[in-house]
């Protein structure tokens, strides 16, 4: 039975109620309603993708706070206040909220903190620090850049130096921390990876035997080093140049201690400072791939070209041949768990029953195999294009009946070779056309040739970036730590934060709600960023 919320939206009224719940048990070693009460939350990151649906969730769940201060970044000329007001709230996440608690309450509970976690103290003015020090009693931590291969500054600067400035902020507040990372700081792995790895000067490869050792503090200046070698070198060539020598030299790095990529590399630097940081009480809270909604608040909301979304809107366009470990799960886990993971680790934080990591993820209890998501992909692509009326007949009938199927890195690369041998032939076809019928006569299928190429090349990108998770890597992690949290809360605690990923079916919630989400929530914005491009 899948966890149902204490809330349910009933779209015919337009508004929550309640739903019926089953008897839960708990220990009740931790008091999640008791930790709340009276207490004020400091977060950062609420206006992504998981801070929105984690502030709906704590207003919706725990009215028993007494107050929560929201950091939102200034936008050009729009100040952070005016932003909450008019961008979050409205969002679709908090619309319901917003109508069933009042905009007036809202504005009694809620404080809006303009500032920027790249900034000393994360931006926020030294009256506020002061207005706001020994009243906060928790930072709770979203923010940061979640981007796989950036150029290194970009990720250095809000998911290591943004780090340093939080803690600072954390030590002035005398609050506690809850710090949300990502569980692929483990690096490149197989198996099941453990909680209690120690964090300090943690490196991937030294499971492996590797005997270096990694310090935070050297690790920053060979990479200030880089940064400043690479200026210096591209200088005349550009900034596009620069950048990219950036971004190459940042995943280059990563992979030579071990890690995926640049964000997992910088989110483990980002920790390894809070965990070695004397006097301060933290968890840091480690989600696997954050996906759709599976019920708050309500199924099916995503939001961003995030996780595994384009890979599902490129199943449904008609990719059929996917790279995949037969014997392998993916490691996703819905948003509305992921924040009532946070909830029950603050509350696990505020009691002082907290451990310093835990893992939110679904593989080590219930896992989805890799090749069963393939055959939900092409069964999303077989309902969309069966009975299209728009578009090529041909290539709807292909899309509809050519199986989707599991191969193999080297029929990969094959397949990718023929079909770009194939537009070579086709685009020195068309160029000689145009110079036998002239300048006009071929150029709009040259264009149509230009765009097609430059959409590949990105299917392609797309997909080589995830492969680390599909195919190189097999990752199961383990999630003892959230479960003894939630096993150890009061049964009225478990009536509002009632974890069961075990519970999942996740054909349901595959072909029912993730892709349907997907479909609705994101496809827009794909096919408006797709527009923007090939213009």
């Amino acid at each position: 039975m899948i966890y149902k919320s204490p809330w349910r939206f009933n779209p015919l009224r337009g508004e929550y109620e309640a739903a019926e719940q089953k008897p839960l048990r708990g220990t009740g070693e931790i008091s999640a309603i008791d930790a709340f009460s009276n207490k004020t939350v400091f977060i950062l990151g609420a206006t992504g993708f998981v801070g929105k649906v984690l502030l709906a969730m704590a207003l919706d769940r725990f009215p028993e706070l007494k107050h929560l201060v929201v950091q939102v970044r200034r936008k050009r000329s729009v100040s952070g206040e005016n932003r909450f007001y008019n961008e979050i709230l409205p969002s679709p996440p908090l619309q319901a909220i917003v109508q069933r608690i009042g905009l007036e309450e809202l504005r009694r509970k809620v404080t809006i903190v303009e500032g920027d976690v790249n900034e000393p103290l994360c931006g926020v003015e030294p009256e506020m620090v002061a207005k706001l020090k020994g009243k906060v009693d928790v930072v709770v931590n979203l923010a940061g850049l979640v981007e796989f291969d950036p150029p290194l500054t970009d990720s250095l600067v809000p998911n290591v130096y943004g780090v340093q400035h939080l803690i600072d902020l954390v030590k002035l507040l005398g609050a506690k921390l809850v710090h949300i990372s990502t569980c692929y700081v483990a690096g490149k792995k197989n198996g099941r990876i453990p909680e209690d790895i120690p964090t300090i000067g943690y490196f991937p490869k030294q499971a492996d035997g590797d005997t270096r050792r990694f310090n935070v503090d050297e690790e920053l200046k060979w990479c200030e080093q880089f940064v400043e070698e690479t200026r210096e070198a591209t200088r005349d060539a550009g900034v596009r140049v620069m950048r990219e020598h950036l971004r190459d030299g940042g995943m280059a790095r990563a992979d030579a201690w071990g890690w995926i990529n640049t964000y997992t590399y910088t989110k483990s630097m980002g920790e390894q400072l809070i965990a070695r940081t004397p006097g301060i009480q933290y968890a840091i809270v480690r989600p696997a791939i954050v996906e759709t909604s599976m019920q708050f608040p309500f199924p099916g909301w995503n939001e961003g070209l995030t996780t595994s979304a384009p890979l599902v809107l490129m199943g449904a366009e008609g990719v059929k041949g996917w790279p995949v470990r037969k014997d392998g799960p993916l490691e996703i886990i819905p948003v509305d768990l992921v924040a009532m993971g946070i909830l029950v680790v603050t509350a696990a934080v505020l009691c002082g029953k907290n451990k310093p990591v835990y893992h939110l993820a679904t593989a080590d209890e219930n896992p989805v195999m890799l090749p069963r998501l393939v055959a939900f992909l092409g069964m999303n692509s077989r309902h969309k294009h069966k009975h299209r009326k728009t578009g090529s007949k041909l290539a709807n009938l292909w899309k509809t009946y050519v199986e989707t199927e599991v191969i193999t890195v080297e029929t990969l690369k094959a397949r990718r070779a023929r079909l770009h041998s194939g537009l070579d032939v086709i685009h020195a076809t068309l160029n000689f056309a145009k110079t036998l019928l002239g300048p006009g006569k071929v150029d709009t299928y040259l264009k149509s040739l230009r765009t097609t190429r430059r959409e590949i090349r990105m299917q392609e990108q797309t997909l080589d970036k995830f492969l680390p998770f599909m195919i190189h890597n097999s990752f199961t992690f383990e999630t003892k730590n959230i479960r003894d949290a939630v096993n150890m809360l009061t049964n009225e605690d478990r009536k509002r934060l009632g974890w069961d990923a075990e519970a999942i079916d996740w054909a349901d919630y595959w072909v029912n709600i993730h892709t349907k989400g997907i479909e609705r929530w994101i496809r827009p914005m794909f096919t408006t960023q797709r527009k923007q491009t090939s213009a």
